[in-house]
């Protein structure tokens, strides 16, 4: 039966309104999650699969991170079914000697920072990855808090936990409107019901601006297409995600209308690869178009010259929500009591996801948070 009231309302059932959910359940609170689609549909179901910290910048950016890493390592002990989780170490894998001085410099502003990370040599780096092109590769940054999972099988665990926790949660379930009095929010209309209650958290990714807009207030987030592709199942191969230093280099390329496209290869443990990225502007619009899928495969057989006889069996793409400042937007929203932020997290919302689910409880549940939210507030656009 559809619920008549709860003390919060969910929108949105990817990682990060999964994680909140789960989180409100174990405190005790009378959560409802409602999401538009199937489980894991959007953005949570269609990414990297990383769990990455080392592009993550100094200051709020990294400490999201970190503390989220320790959220999913909890999560690996609290919840039932294994979401494949491996932190083993990350690569950020060096192929242009002109990629060395941006990454000296993020280094430089990391260890300053007190978050340093190891640049390797290339002999160590084929120690970690032989297969790893030889003729191209000069060197790389190695983190060994970095890894993988299955965010599909994230979200399915945390809504199956969330639900022995008493939690309701409703996909297929469309918010029409969020009704609001004298500045309080007091209940969520959907195409089942209208759900009474007083707390509403924006979960809603690349959509969040839509549910923004619902309470009068400009949500500055927009869908930005990220593409990948999949290969046949292979025997272990591949021992740590691995990304293009050029990804860091070039991330920005794609955000004028432009292509961009890095080196992105890890192994799921069915032993499928996840090989990619390609990223551009392409609205709400999923469609791949064949450059992308040529110039994915080019770059990665580039970079790894025995994928050039794997078989690729699927791709896939979907929309992380970009921000202008590349950091999620979290937290109170002023002048409106009880609407609470929690999308935004730019291609990041797998690695950063659980973390923030947590933080978003302490806040509804003690109004105190692990991490200070003042800089990821709405008000700071």
């Amino acid at each position: 039966m559809f619920p008549k009231e709860a003390e919060i309302v969910v929108i949105g059932g990817g990682v990060v309104g999964s994680a909140t959910a789960y989180f409100l359940a174990q405190a005790g609170k009378k959560v409802v999650l409602v999401d538009k689609g199937y489980k894991a549909g959007e953005a949570s179901a269609a990414n990297a699969a990383f769990v990455w910290s080392i592009t993550r910048k100094p200051g709020i950016d990294i400490r999201l991170a970190i503390h989220s890493f320790s959220i999913h390592r909890q999560l690996q002990d609290e919840l039932d079914k294994d979401f494949e989780y491996v932190h083993n170490g990350g690569l950020l894998v060096i192929d242009d000697e002109g990629q060395f001085p941006f990454v000296e410099a993020h280094l430089d502003a990391r260890a300053e920072d007190g978050y340093p990370l190891e640049m390797i040599d290339a002999k160590q780096v084929f120690e970690l990855e032989p297969h790893l092109n030889r003729e191209r590769i000069l060197g790389a940054v190695f983190c060994a808090d970095d890894g993988t999972t299955n965010p599909i099988f994230l979200v399915i665990s945390l809504n199956l936990q969330a639900q022995k926790l008493g939690a309701k949660i409703f996909h297929h379930t469309e918010v029409q409107g969020i009704e609001v009095q004298g500045g309080k929010v007091k209940g969520v209309i959907t195409d089942k019901g209208t759900i009474r209650t007083e707390t509403v958290v924006n979960a809603a990714g690349s959509w969040g601006c839509f549910i923004g807009e619902m309470v009068g207030l400009k949500v500055p987030i927009t869908p930005f297409q990220l593409a990948m592709l999949v290969t046949e199942q292979l025997p272990p191969c591949i021992s740590h995600p691995i990304m293009g230093a050029s990804y860091m280099v070039e991330e920005d390329t794609g955000k004028t209308g432009g292509l961009g496209c890095g080196l992105i290869i890890s192994q799921q443990a069915a032993g499928n690869l996840l090989i990619g990225a390609s990223w551009r502007d392409a609205g709400y619009d999923k469609r791949m178009i064949q450059e992308e899928i040529e110039l994915m495969a080019s770059v990665n057989v580039q970079g790894m010259p025995m994928l050039k006889n794997i078989r690729v069996i699927r791709s896939y793409a979907n929309f992380f929500p970009h921000t202008q400042d590349d950091l999620p937007i979290l937290g109170k929203v002023d002048g409106l009591e009880g609407f609470i932020m929690a999308c935004g997290h730019n291609g990041h919302g797998i690695g950063m996801g659980p973390g923030s689910g947590k933080i978003i409880q302490e806040l509804i549940c003690t109004g105190e948070t692990s991490i200070p939210l003042d800089e990821l507030s709405l008000s700071r656009f």
